[in-house]
Order: structure tokens, then C-alpha cells, then sequence
């Protein structure tokens, strides 16, 4: 999974410098021998008042699959009061780092602003509603933001509870003048947004607040969208544990548009594929996203086997039902088998080192490989301060950038410090070496790809088994104004990935 979102974010991003030609490499990933699925479902249960039931037995739930009755594999009942996030900037000033991805509550909240398909009036009501939401926001309460007001979803808020940021940031992408740009899907939205939340752990909740649903823009009031597309996509947003909140901001109409019927379809078809909830024809927005900001910590989890599972690549139904009456039940509806998420081989015991399938070699890999995000610290330094010495005196290596600067860029350095036991150590020719991937997205407040660059890098390593860190330091070049830098790093041999999101003002 981890390899396949980095693959995604690589897409526009030139992998080395015209003077370098990357080295050819295996193409890693395990080889596994099973046909089992494991399936884990969320499911949130409300009563007709709307507030959450707790306490229920597991012989109260029956799933089927296909309408075949499944058993139970495992039951677990959360009830979890929010938790603080410590804050993502680290010693000092422009340095980050994605080190709360250890400490992350089991629940997460992400409001996603979709500003592209709402008029100015509506983001004007929108950015009312959510700056009295943000108000009443819990002490304790994170939550991250992503805005799409053009072709690209960017984060511009991290996880965080102080609401003087979060106030900030959605200030700065509504209410604005909608700008001509090109058609962007629900799908496109959703799988940039499972990209996002992939290497982060635990369920997470999207609010997704939209003009109802990009299709309108497709210029036919029957257009649906790609429904194998989208299930695949639902696919992996399940293997995130994200569940969908779609919220129609426009709120109670009295006015009847074309193919507004279809767009709320749309809207309950990907919250139910998710486990979500969708939510058209209603004011008072700031309460309904308390609502489910309330909700969401509270929830069963279900894990059961479907019976002679098989990759056949269509939508198997899921139904959850309770033997007790009135009740309403949040819960995804179905997976795409495309044999993308097979059941794991079982952990290693403590201590034990898993196998690891690359290029037809064994090779001996960290138990964490591929589950266990890249923790990582980034320092973004101007052209000015690139000159002075860094005030700790550690050595950071150059890598060239892999395009010439544009006519009014500026140039900007990322200094990234890596853990070195993170990677995977191969052995050649009696030299230990590790290869690895850095990549950096700039993106306007706008979605637009303002700058990126990209490395492939092989370190040979001394024999000194040395713990320091490694230091890369990375040139991109960014216009003026506001931008959102994307940071990814990704072990070549393992999959295991790290990304990092960063705000920064070009001056």
C-alpha cells in the first residue's frame, strides 16, 4: 500500500537529474500465498434521537455477505474521549516533523473544503457555519483540513486543535471567486485523498463539504460517475479505515437544479460504501458537524471471513443488521475484491525479523517494513540562510535539482534528517548501502503544481555501524506567495513510506 501511494505522488515528479539515470532495481513487494480476507468493519449505531448506543452484545449483530450469513471473528467496542495532537512544528522555526503520527488518538476527524463546486454566495454561508463550528471546537478536539478549490486536493491545515490556525487556513481558501479550471471528479478528489491518508493510522472521519458532487460540471444532468473507478477507490479508502461525511453546503434549497437528485445519490452512495453518513437539504451546518464529530468515537468494530473469497474484481455486499429495532447503523456497504488487500502473512514474534520478497532475492527485512510510517524531521531554508553553516553543525548532502529554476522562482532548501535504521541495509560486493527516494510537491492555495523535485538516492553506508542520521538536502524552486510543500520519502527496497505536509510563505 505504502509503495503504491508513493507511486501515485511520483507521477509529475522527475526521479533524478538529467546527468544521473536511476539504476535499475527489482521491483519490491511480498509474494504471498493465500486467498484468505480478513474484512473489519466499522459500524456506528444511533437511535432514532440520534445519540449514540453503547453496550450492545456481539450476539446482537448479524452480517452477511452476498446475503450468506458470516460468524463473527472478532468484536470490540471503542468509546474514546478526544485526545490532544503535540503540535508538528519541532526545534525551532520552518522545522517539522511527522513525528505525532506516534502519537495519533484511534479516531481521527479531516474536513475536506470543497470549494470548486460551490458559488461565492454558498462559500460565503459555508465559511460562516464552519468558523462558528471552529468556535465551539473542543479543547482536545484535532482535526486536519484539505481544500480543493481547482483540479488538486492540498492540506492546509495539519492535525491540530488550536482554532486560531484552523480559523487561519480555511480563511485563506473561502469564500473566494470561483476560477475556471478544469473538470475534476469525485473520483479524482477521493484518490487523492486516500493517498493523503494511507500512511496514517487508526479510522478516520472526512467531512466533506461540496456543492453535492462534482458531476454537474460534467455538463449532463444524468452523468454518474464511473462506478468500477469508484469502487476501486472506495477499495482503498476501506484500507484506510476512512469513512465518508458527505455535507451538501448549500444547505435547505427552494429551488429545484438539474441533476441535483443525482448528486445527492452520489453523495449517499460514498458515504455508505465508506461508513459514513450523507447529509443534503439542511441548515445549520456548525451543528451537524458537531454531530458527527460526536459520534464518530464511539463505534463497534467487526472482523469476519467471507466464504471462499476469490479476486473476481466486483462489489460484494456487506448488510449488518440488529436483532433490536430502531436503530440506525453507520457502516460501509461492500469491497472490491481486486486482490489488493489479501489478509497479511501474520506478524513476526518479538524480536523475529520478517522475509522480505525483492527481485527474486530473500532478504532480511525490519519487522515494521511497510507498516510502520518513515518518522522524519525537515527544515525549509531560503537561498539566504543556505549560506551560513547549520547552527548544530550537521552535514547534510547536496542533491541536485532535477529541473532548471523558472523566471521568478525563488530557490529553497529542504534539509531533511532521516533515520538511518528506517531502511532497508543491503549488501554489495562486501559494501552496505541503502537506496531510498525523496520527492517535494509545492502546491498553490489553489491545487495548481507550483514546484517539485524528486531524487533517487543509494547511500553506500561506513562499516561503523554509526546510529547518526542521515542528511539529504534538496533544492525547489517556488514562486511567490502561499504554498503547501508535500514531503515524501520512501525506502526503494522495503515500500515503507513518510510524508510530511508544510505551509510556507515565499517572500
Amino acid at each position: 500500500m505504502f509503495a503504491r501511494a508513493f507511486s501515485i505522488l511520483l507521477l509529475s515528479v522527475a526521479v533524478a537529474s538529467p546527468a544521473q539515470q536511476p539504476e535499475q532495481r527489482p521491483n519490491p513487494g511480498y509474494t504471498l500465498h493465500t486467498d484468505v480476507r480478513i474484512v473489519l468493519a466499522d459500524v456506528t449505531v444511533t437511535d432514532s434521537k440520534s445519540n449514540v448506543v453503547h453496550d450492545l452484545p456481539p450476539s446482537s449483530f448479524h452480517v452477511t455477505v452476498d446475503k450468506k450469513p458470516l460468524a463473527l471473528a472478532s468484536f470490540e467496542e471503542h468509546n474514546l474521549a478526544p485526545t490532544a495532537i503535540a503540535a508538528t512544528p519541532v526545534a525551532g522555526t520552518n522545522t517539522f516533523s511527522n513525528e505525532y503520527l506516534l502519537h495519533l488518538p484511534p479516531v481521527l476527524n479531516i474536513v475536506v473544503l470543497d470549494t470548486a463546486t460551490l458559488e461565492i454566495n454558498e462559500q460565503m454561508y459555508l465559511a460562516n457555519e464552519f468558523k462558528h463550528f471552529l468556535e465551539q471546537l473542543s479543547a482536545n478536539q484535532p482535526i486536519a483540513i484539505y481544500a480543493r478549490s481547482s483540479d488538486h486536493l492540498v492540506l492546509i491545515q495539519n492535525f491540530t486543535a488550536d482554532r486560531a490556525l484552523l480559523t487561519a487556513a480555511a480563511a485563506k481558501v473561502m469564500p473566494r471567486i470561483p476560477m475556471p479550471h478544469d473538470i475534476s471528479s469525485d473520483v479524482s478528489l477521493l484518490a487523492e485523498l486516500s493517498q493523503h491518508l494511507t500512511s496514517i493510522p487508526g479510522r478516520k472521519n472526512v467531512l466533506w463539504f461540496s456543492g453535492g458532487s462534482g458531476i454537474l460540471q460534467l455538463g449532463d444532468p444524468e452523468a454518474t460517475e464511473d462506478a468500477e473507478a469508484l469502487r476501486q477507490v472506495y477499495d482503498q479508502l476501506e484500507a484506510a479505515r476512512v469513512a465518508l461525511y458527505p455535507v451538501d453546503a448549500r444547505g435547505l434549497t427552494v429551488y429545484s437544479v438539474s441533476g441535483m437528485s443525482m448528486q445527492h445519490m452520489q453523495m449517499s452512495e460514498s458515504a455508505e460504501a465508506t461508513g459514513g453518513m450523507a447529509y443534503f437539504d439542511r441548515n445549520s451546518l456548525k451543528e451537524l458537524a458537531q454531530s458527527v464529530l460526536k459520534q464518530d468515537s464511539s463505534y463497534y468494530t467487526l472482523t469476519f471471513t467471507p466464504k471462499d473469497f476469490q479476486p473476481d474484481n466486483k462489489w460484494h455486499k456487506i448488510r449488518i443488521s440488529l436483532d433490536k429495532p430502531g436503530y440506525s447503523l453507520s457502516y460501509r456497504r461492500g469491497y472490491f475484491a481486486d486482490g489488493n488487500n489479501l489478509a497479511p502473512p501474520p506478524p513476526p514474534k518479538p524480536g523475529q525479523r520478517g522475509l522480505l520478497i525483492a527481485g527474486g532475492k530473500i532478504l532480511d527485512a525490519p519487522p515494521d517494513a511497510k507498516t510502520t510510517p518513515i518518522i522524519f524531521t525537515a527544515s525549509i531554508v531560503s537561498s539566504a540562510q543556505h549560506a551560513a553553516k547549520p547552527a548544530d553543525n550537521s552535514q547534510f548532502i547536496s542533491l541536485k535539482p532535477s529541473v532548471l529554476p523558472k523566471h521568478g522562482h525563488i530557490p529553497y532548501f529542504i534539509r531533511y534528517t532521516l533515520p538511518r535504521d528506517a531502511f532497508l541495509t543491503q549488501t554489495t560486493d562486501g559494501h552496505p548501502h541503502i537506496t531510498f527516494d525523496v520527492s517535494a510537491l509545492a502546491f498553490s492555495q489553489s491545487g495548481e503544481i507550483v514546484g517539485k523535485n524528486g531524487d533517487h538516492v543509494r547511500l553506500t553506508l561506513a562499516q561503523d555501524n554509526s546510529p547518526l542520521p542521515i542528511g539529504i538536502e534538496q533544492q525547489i524552486d517556488l514562486p511567490k506567495g502561499d504554498a503547501y510543500l508535500s514531503l515524501a520519502v520512501w525506502d526503494a527496497t522495503t515500500g515503507r513510506l513518510g510524508t510530511l505536509q508544510i505551509p510556507i510563505t515565499v517572500k
